[in-house]
């Protein structure tokens, strides 16, 4: 995971800021990586927003780990594997406020009813803030299959 981006760098953070944001982000890829919504408690904030590539809309840390708890147990969802390690770029915008947008390739992945996507191209951006308590945690999370249908031929 590339922890730079053009805004600012992550060591342009305190030492103790770049910790706690790597300590969440850490987390955050583990808890997907072994489906385990254990390591997402103390990801999310308690009023953060996160929409995944269906639509589908959760609001809180408690509300959005128990969805993952969920889906992580989902056959059609593990059936999925990763054509190649997630390529990751973080913005240091403030002191306070940083994002993170990954790209992802997933093959595999079974659909309710039967089929399976032959491949998702995922690509995600995360808000992540500095709390008073000094953890950096999840404020919004949002996912993005890229769609191979065109509605603009303009480059």
């Amino acid at each position: 995971m590339a922890l730079e981006g053009d805004f600012g760098d992550l060591d342009s953070l305190p030492q103790s800021d770049q910790d706690a944001v790597t300590k969440t982000l850490t987390a955050l890829l583990e808890g997907f990586q072994q489906r385990d919504a254990d390591k997402l408690t103390g990801v999310y904030s308690s009023a953060a927003d996160w929409v995944n590539a269906f639509g589908t809309s959760k609001r809180g840390g408690a509300e959005i780990v128990d969805y993952l708890r969920g889906l992580f147990a989902n056959e059609n969802f593990n059936a999925g594997a990763l054509k190649a390690p997630p390529e990751s770029n973080l913005r240091v915008l403030t002191p306070e406020v940083i994002l993170v947008s990954t790209h992802l390739q997933v093959e595999g992945q079974k659909l309710v009813g039967g089929g399976e996507i032959h491949e998702r191209n995922n690509f995600s951006l995360r808000v992540l803030q500095r709390q008073k308590s000094g953890e950096w945690l999840i404020v919004s999370e949002m996912y993005n299959d890229a769609n191979r249908e065109s509605t603009y031929e303009g480059s």
